[in-house]
């Protein structure tokens, strides 16, 4: 009875450890996770034993209390962090938890690419889950949040700084707004003594900017544009920047997918060739690359450039040999 007894109490102690060891280890074992599960909300104030038992009841985890022990066992003191989550299709307990413990939230990325007006931007912006089109149409022409940088500013055209923004899945569109306002000052603003320096306020800095972005897509032009604006401004010659003019009648709704020659006698504030200086703000949102080629333009001669089809332009110092090259590439 004695040999009986004592064998008894081993197998007790052999199934009590494999029961222990198989659940002990199931922590650790990856599990196939449905997709309609892999995307896991954990919310504000929700505790750590909470979090046990949701993942233990959506079949993601084993019981609470076997992961309690694999934290003790490890000596890994847990916080979990509140956001939304994208699991992987393949992931053990100790894996999600990991990941809830770092905030792994999910986030999504959008870019804002150079040169677009703010009603692109508020499109754009408008596909994502942050908000509607008009939602951030709204925001954009909110201009108080800018004041300190631009008092003169009726919206946010030419501060939403063209960048790829990661953001936290349930932002809002306030956030995002925010968020592009933030890189700007970031950015931009530590080359603010430089404009000041060149007699620019902040807003005549970005409207040559951006006028400058509409100008050219081709990165290696940007500082040879800017001196031919630099050259013109000190010279008293009208800009006669024709995506001034195209954002002028974009405005007023009355573009008509081209510029005609009656457009170039429109009166509005934006007609840089009839409206001597700079027009009213920015007529985009320029790229960092812009904003400092103004700052280092390039000194030269020329006065005049003229598209030749190709992406690039060719300068002029002179008008006769600017007509000549206009007849050349825009017959």
């Amino acid at each position: 009875m004695k040999w009986v007894l004592w064998g008894l109490i081993l197998a007790h102690i052999v199934m009590g450890w494999i029961v222990v060891s198989t659940n002990y280890q199931s922590v650790f074992e990856p599990r196939t996770i449905p997709e309609h599960q892999q995307k896991w909300q954990v919310n504000p104030g929700t505790g750590l034993r909470q979090v046990l038992s949701e993942l233990s009841d959506a079949e993601l985890a084993p019981d609470p209390i076997w992961m309690m022990l694999a934290m003790k066992v490890r000596d890994q003191d847990w916080v979990v962090k509140k956001g939304t989550y994208r699991l992987d299709a393949s992931m053990s307990a100790w894996d999600i938890m990991e990941m809830l413990h770092h905030g792994d939230v999910l986030r999504i990325s959008i870019t804002i690419p150079e040169g677009l007006e703010k009603w692109e931007v508020a499109a754009l912006l408008g596909q994502s889950e942050f908000g509607s089109e008009e939602t951030f149409q709204e925001l954009i022409n909110r201009p108080e949040s800018i004041r300190d940088m631009d008092p003169e500013a009726d919206d946010l055209e030419g501060y939403l700084l063209p960048e790829t923004y990661s953001f936290e899945y349930g932002s809002n569109a306030k956030t995002v707004i925010e968020t592009m306002l933030s890189q700007f000052r970031k950015d931009i603003l530590p080359h603010r003594e430089k404009a000041r320096e060149m007699g620019l306020s902040m807003r005549e800095w970005v409207t040559l900017a951006s006028m400058i972005e509409k100008e050219t897509a081709e990165p290696s032009e940007r500082h040879r544009i800017a001196g031919v604006f630099m050259n013109r401004r000190q010279r008293g010659i009208p800009y006669q920047c024709d995506p001034t003019i195209v954002y002028g009648l974009k405005r007023d709704g009355r573009y008509r997918g081209k510029i005609y020659l009656s457009d170039l006698k429109y009166e509005s504030p934006y007609n840089t060739y009839v409206v001597p200086g700079l027009p009213p703000g920015p007529i985009a949102s320029p790229g960092k690359a812009s904003l400092l080629a103004v700052l280092d333009y390039e000194r030269h001669s020329f006065l005049y450039f003229v598209s030749k089809n190709n992406g690039t332009h060719h300068f002029s110092t002179s008008l006769r040999e600017h007509n000549r090259y206009v007849r050349k590439y825009q017959r």
